[in-house]
């Protein structure tokens, strides 16, 4: 294949005229857009290339890098903050989520008017984390080169491959939009965006040290001085992780925080002896550790965490329920690729067993089967069987 013609963006004053003719040219109504980023030994990942091709088919890759190390303003890419803000075009990702993560990170501003063509993935029976080399090759018949998915993206000069690399996620991803737009339903549609949409949720990317607890694995079954340690211990493992810019499980793992929690140490010298624990964080930190846990243990009874109540386990007839409502949810997994409890898992199941009236599934997971669920536990449709399959059929 014949290298790509592209523009190249270096400078802040390049990247500005770029932004702005995309801006004002009304006939450019979506760009695909995709990232390249490093994050190794950083809590916050590191732009490293963005590449564009808007719908009139030019592509151009902006060199973060190259802008940043000669700009003059605070602001180097503003530009690029304010095109991706903007309403008026649509940005058409591939899994948008960390993307938009880096991005995010640029000047604290979301993008806004999203477009994620992982999600749409899902109605044309790709799974719900189809990766974009796999949906291409399905979709137009492509097999993309991967060889520089483990690259160094931050390393200058990029080789011509690397670059190859980077233009065929926006070269390919711009006629695999186009194909959505014309293939998948209105409803279809208006369910990806909804979910798009769901993904510009601010707080899923602004760092919060004080609910930091809450995303710690393994926590179940903790009473309150045991929840009060974690929560104590993450934040300060999370603000030290924000202000010195490194991963927060180099410091203290989840695995050694919910050990602490279990059986808390009184002593730096007792922090040695907790599984899987680095000596030189206990060095370095254990006085400050030990300082979180006394004052949880200093807490009256009263100010201590109460664990979250789990819903009340399902009766012998309930679980019938549940079998019953299975048997058409796995049929639909199976259809579509995927994996049954990424549709609704359990808990939600039984709740809308318990409450038939209540909706709680939107985006996809609505329009691929929740209607249909809804209807079957409401008692309005019914299962049979065809040719080995279970489906779904009006009450006659």
């Amino acid at each position: 294949m014949s290298e790509q013609t592209y523009l190249s963006i270096l400078t802040e004053s390049q990247l500005n005229d770029y932004c702005q003719q995309i801006l004002a040219n009304s006939a450019i109504g979506w760009i695909a857009i995709d990232t390249e980023f490093v994050r190794v030994d950083t809590y916050f990942p590191e732009l490293s290339l963005v590449q564009i091709q808007d719908c009139l088919g030019n592509t151009a890759i902006i060199d973060p890098i190259a802008i940043k190390a000669n700009a003059q303003d605070e602001r180097p890419l503003h530009a690029l903050v304010e095109l991706l803000s903007s309403k008026q075009v649509v940005k058409v990702f591939h899994s948008a989520r960390q993307d938009i993560e880096v991005l995010y990170q640029l000047e604290g501003i979301m993008p806004a008017a999203i477009f994620d063509t992982q999600i749409a993935s899902i109605f044309r029976k790709h799974g719900d984390i189809a990766g974009f080399a796999r949906v291409i090759e399905n979709e137009l018949n492509t097999k993309l080169d991967k060889s520089q998915t483990r690259t160094n993206w931050h390393h200058r000069p990029l080789t011509a491959k690397q670059i190859e690399y980077a233009l065929d996620d926006v070269r390919f991803l711009a006629p695999l939009y186009e194909k959505y737009q014309q293939e998948l339903t209105e409803s279809q549609l208006q369910a990806v965006k909804q979910d798009s949409d769901a993904l510009l949720d601010e707080n899923l990317y602004k760092p919060n040290p004080g609910k930091a607890g809450e995303k710690v694995k393994g926590t179940k079954g903790l009473k309150g001085k045991g929840i009060a340690i974690i929560n104590a211990l993450a934040q300060w493992r999370e603000q030290y992780a924000i202000e010195h810019n490194r991963p927060k499980k180099w410091v203290m793992s989840d695995e050694v925080l919910v050990c602490i929690a279990k059986r808390p140490p009184q002593t730096v010298q007792a922090l040695y002896k907790v599984p899987n624990i680095k000596a030189s964080s206990v060095k370095g930190f254990g006085e400050q550790w030990i300082a979180l846990i006394d004052q949880v243990f200093a807490l009256p009874a009263a100010e201590l965490p109460v664990p979250q109540k789990s819903i009340a386990k399902e009766t012998a007839q309930e679980e019938v329920l549940l079998h019953f409502a299975n048997a058409f949810i796995h049929q639909v997994a199976l259809e579509y690729n995927m994996t049954a409890s990424h549709l609704i898992n359990k808990t939600q199941l039984l709740q809308m067993i318990r409450q038939p009236q209540t909706n709680i599934l939107v985006g996809w997971r609505q329009a691929l089967f929740g209607k249909n669920l809804e209807a079957l536990l409401q008692g309005n449709s019914q299962l049979k069987i065809e040719q080995n399959h279970v489906v779904l059929a009006n009450k006659t």
